[in-house]
């Protein structure tokens, strides 16, 4: 499945016109599956294809800190740090998930770490990137419950406690979000169009990219601007590659 926003359908121009790459909601666990060796094959294809990667979060389905030591994490940071070593550029945004990724994570993989609602300029667009969950405005639990986790104290307190229990925290809490989603109506959990446009003004952007909503789709926004949301990764994997000459939201299998 794609979709195409302008310009021709999608083709090989990966010689003629290198292109970069957005992803996000893969949420790896630390075991081996096939959304490991998909990521790791689409990885292994994306250094070839793409001058840059963007990873908006929840690339893993936790991560307690890192100092985790798990072989599968281990190996993904490996193939990261071949990755950029191959002069693939990658960039990643804290997801709900993953926020947790620090400067560690940055020095054993290559990869730049950005902020949340960043704007990029690429080509004659200027693209602004966001995980998604902060235009989930509707959903207050959550909301509050991101503040705590966000805050420098909490975070450094959570930090300092051993490894196994903090991933038997990750695994609770996760449990927890997954019950509470199950009650909550489906319009409190998407995101909420004035978050969306508000983004998109304040940005002045003519393309927002962002995931969390587990939601794909393409659609006109505010002031003729694109939103795109990406999708997660389960049965299919999702990118949205954009170059100069057109950009599409594409699925695969895995």
């Amino acid at each position: 499945m794609s979709y195409i926003l302008f310009g021709h359908n999608f083709k090989k121009v990966y010689d003629e016109n290198m292109s970069v790459a957005f992803i996000s909601d893969l949420h790896l666990e630390p075991i081996e599956n096939k959304k490991t060796f998909a990521f790791f094959d689409f990885l292994e294809s994306a250094q070839e294809k793409y001058t840059a990667l963007y990873i908006l979060g929840d690339f893993f389905e936790y991560w307690v800190g890192d100092d985790d030591d798990e072989l599968v994490n281990l190996e993904i940071k490996r193939q990261l740090k071949t990755a950029t070593k191959n002069n693939l550029k990658i960039f990643f945004l804290h997801g709900n998930r993953d926020f947790l990724i620090g400067q560690k994570f940055e020095e054993d993989t290559g990869v730049q770490i950005l902020k949340d609602k960043t704007l990029i300029q690429k080509n004659d667009h200027r693209i602004l990137i966001a995980h998604g969950d902060a235009f989930c405005t509707d959903d207050i639990e959550y909301q509050n419950l991101k503040k705590e986790l966000r805050s420098k104290a909490w975070q450094k307190k959570f930090l300092q406690k051993p490894l196994k229990e903090r991933i038997k925290y990750a695994q609770d809490l996760r449990a927890e979000s997954i019950e509470k989603s199950s009650n909550k109506p489906e319009n409190i959990m998407d995101s909420n169009p004035d978050a969306i446009s508000n983004a998109i003004i304040a940005h002045k952007a003519d393309i927002l990219v962002h995931g969390h909503t587990h939601r794909p789709e393409v659609s006109q926004a505010v002031n003729g601007s694109t939103k795109v949301v990406l999708g997660s990764w389960e049965d299919e994997g999702w990118v949205f590659e954009y170059d100069q000459t057109h950009f599409e939201l594409k699925s695969f299998l895995i």
